[in-house]
């Protein structure tokens, strides 16, 4: 059994560039968990990601932005969770008035 705490887990997120910030939580047969936070953007960015091997579940712990699957822009907050299938281009995008935070 692994016990997080995400106010001490969000100190500790590593850099993956200048909008993503992530920390692997749990790690398993078949699956992973993490956060992962997107700061605001300046400039919008059209690329999307693909993950091929595993589909995504996502629950929005804190901020705002959005998630867009193909070309359709879904509005995220806190409380919202996603699913988004193996093979299924998308992106986050934090809103503008601070930091989107996912689990």
């Amino acid at each position: 059994m692994k016990i997080i705490k995400i106010k001490e887990a969000l100190k500790n997120l590593k850099e993956v560039n200048t909008e993503i910030r992530f920390r692997s939580c749990v790690e398993g047969s078949g699956f992973s968990a993490g956060l992962i936070s997107f700061r605001p953007r300046k400039r919008a960015d059209a690329k999307q990601i693909n993950h091929r091997d595993k589909d995504v579940l996502c629950h929005v712990l804190k901020g705002r932005g959005r998630l867009r699957v193909d070309q359709r822009r879904i509005l995220l907050r806190p409380g919202t969770i996603c699913h988004i299938p193996k093979g299924t281009s998308h992106d986050f995008a934090a809103g503008k008035k601070g930091e989107l935070v996912l689990f």
